[in-house]
């Protein structure tokens, strides 16, 4: 008996017509005990947990055209990644946020596994165009939008005639370009401000990428992976993907809101679907960000959740080899809370420290962060570089925010707003340097009289 003979398939697709996504799935599986290397069946189950995904959250969180971008730039992402945020409250297990959380936690676990269906469905067929158009889509709503871009094109690729996929394939990569121009484009090492040594060591991690042959001519094994470790605010993550960029590797991040599940086995499921998704599409980095939160030391005890995740996670990097060409990156400002076992040959055993940035390299990001903007005569970048020792990159960033919100206060008056400057002035930054600090206070003053 072939698919399209059999009463459970059929009756899923009846079910799928009249919306119970619920039913269709469950019969949609009972087929699958005997069709187990159907590509089109695994496609359909993929498409049943999408739809009834996609009926679990409000209207108005819903894409409108599958092939055309959201009306709001970064609304897939807020889905995918802002609102894991409430996932933390339904894993704790606190009622009254778990009841206002059930079609979060829903639409989380339904994308997901339908992005396992229709990985299953391109396992079995990598030909099989329509499996790679629905995975773009739900990944989409994952917030991974990078990855959907891929899966996109790949099926544009593959059915170059078809208006659909070459519309979901060109919306995706536009919506992709305006952030990154929101973002601030991509970045290369000549715009990474970093002390000499540290970029040197990080362009050696480039070369070992894109040249692993090196490594065998010298008969040594490359290093699997790179742990990041500094201050908060220092640049970690754009590090990890001008590395990515400048090496010519795909880039794949996850958070620890992105892995964990409150379902048994879910979390671990999640790792393996990353590092499944690199290795396909290697040469790639795996970056994964707040490392300590994600793979803390392990306590012991087979119910302790997070020590499956970590215990996943080794089992990952233990099974790379070179051919597979996939590099993990982490990064952390807590490398105490690691679990050691990461950080020795094989894991992560290449340590590159980002230290906070010292007078030269503030000074370039005062010049960085205030080049779009208007400032006067009267503001002394040089001096401001010298009061404040220990900032962060992000901090000096936060800091010309401030004195920009201090200038639109100044200019909300209307009866001097006439008579003001339309400019960011040193009374601008005076405000910001007070209103504004980080953890680590700096010692309040003056800033111009060091000018």
């Amino acid at each position: 008996m072939d698919l399209l003979s059999d009463s459970n398939f059929q009756t899923g697709l009846q079910r799928s017509l009249e919306g119970d996504h619920s039913g269709a799935i469950l019969a949609f599986e009972i087929a699958a005990n005997r069709f187990a290397d159907s590509a089109e069946l695994h496609y359909e189950i993929g498409l049943a947990y999408q739809r009834r995904a996609e009926t679990s959250m409000p209207a108005a969180l819903r894409l409108n055209d599958p092939g055309t971008e959201l009306p709001t730039a970064g609304l897939a992402s807020s889905v995918g990644g802002v609102l894991n945020a409430f996932l933390g409250l339904a894993v704790v297990g606190a009622s009254k946020a778990v009841g206002q959380t059930d079609w979060i936690v829903q639409y989380r676990d339904d994308f997901r596994s339908s992005a396992a269906a229709f990985e299953r469905s391109i396992a079995i067929d990598p030909d099989y165009a329509p499996a790679y158009y629905a995975l773009a889509h739900s990944l989409r709503y994952l917030g991974q939008n990078e990855t959907a871009a891929q899966q996109a094109s790949k099926a544009a690729q593959l059915v170059p005639g078809n208006r659909h996929y070459q519309s979901r394939s060109q919306a995706i990569d536009a919506g992709r370009s305006a952030r990154e121009v929101a973002g601030g484009a991509v970045l290369t090492w000549n715009d990474v401000i970093l002390p000499e040594r540290t970029k040197r060591e990080l362009k050696q991690m480039q070369l070992l990428l894109e040249q692993p042959g090196l490594s065998r001519e010298l008969g040594i094994d490359p290093p699997t992976g790179l742990l990041l470790y500094g201050p908060p605010g220092t640049g970690k993550t754009t590090i990890a993907r001008v590395l990515a960029h400048e090496s010519k590797c795909r880039f794949f991040s996850t958070t620890p809101a992105e892995i964990n599940s409150m379902w048994l086995g879910e979390s671990e499921k999640q790792v393996a679907r990353l590092f499944s998704q690199a290795r396909a599409n290697a040469p790639s980095i795996v970056f994964l960000d707040e490392i300590d939160a994600l793979l803390p030391s392990r306590s012991g005890g087979i119910n302790m959740y997070s020590d499956k995740v970590v215990n996943q996670f080794l089992h990952e990097m233990d099974g790379m080899t070179r051919n597979f060409r996939v590099f993990v990156v982490g990064a952390t400002n807590r490398k105490d809370m690691l679990d050691p076992a990461l950080l020795r040959g094989g894991r992560l055993s290449r340590e590159i420290e980002i230290p906070l940035p010292d007078f030269n390299a503030r000074r370039a990001l005062f010049v960085l962060a205030t080049r779009n903007a208007r400032i006067d005569d009267d503001v002394d970048l040089n001096s401001l570089a010298q009061l404040t020792d220990r900032y962060s990159g992000a901090n000096i960033k936060a800091l010309v925010n401030e004195a920009g919100l201090q200038a639109l206060i100044r200019l909300s008056n209307g009866a001097i707003a006439e008579h003001s400057s339309r400019r960011l002035t040193a009374a601008d930054f005076d405000e910001a340097l007070i209103n504004f600090k980080p953890q680590d206070d700096p010692p309040p003053g003056n800033w111009r009289m060091f000018g």
